[in-house]
């Protein structure tokens, strides 16, 4: 029933996106969970399949909405709107949590690993965004 939602999802955003937009984010999510699946394979020893990588990145994703979410209901509901010193470098770390966890539950692995798939697999879709971008 999920695939049903990504399909509708994916088929919205390509009628409402030029071609070269829609070609483009096709290759970097495809680009992505290739790079998820070699960084698992060569880290953690785990086969991981093209579906696995993709809900592994979209359950991290998720993970990290939720704590976005969460930081900002705890904002409103405390006036406090800058996190600055310790408290930044704790966001940043709950951040960073929630991303490692969707890998960990995902694949299966430990979180150290997970967080060095987490961390290469930001590096290469942040230079394949930026390239991809240029091209767009």
């Amino acid at each position: 029933m999920h695939y049903l939602l990504f399909l509708g999802a994916f088929l919205f955003f390509a009628f409402i996106a030029p071609l070269k937009i829609t070609l483009a984010a096709c290759l970097m999510l495809l680009l992505v969970t290739t790079v998820i699946r070699f960084t698992t394979r060569a880290v953690a020893g785990v086969e991981s399949s093209y579906s696995e990588a993709a809900k592994a990145m979209a359950l991290s994703f998720f993970f990290l909405v939720i704590a976005f979410f969460t930081l900002l209901s705890f904002a409103s509901g405390t006036g406090v709107n800058q996190f600055t010193g310790l408290a930044g470098y704790l966001v940043a770390l709950v951040f960073f949590a929630a991303y490692v966890l969707g890998f960990k539950l995902s694949l299966g692995i430990s979180f150290v690993a997970s967080g060095l798939i987490a961390v290469v697999s930001t590096v290469v879709s942040t230079a394949l965004f930026f390239a991809l971008k240029a091209w767009a």
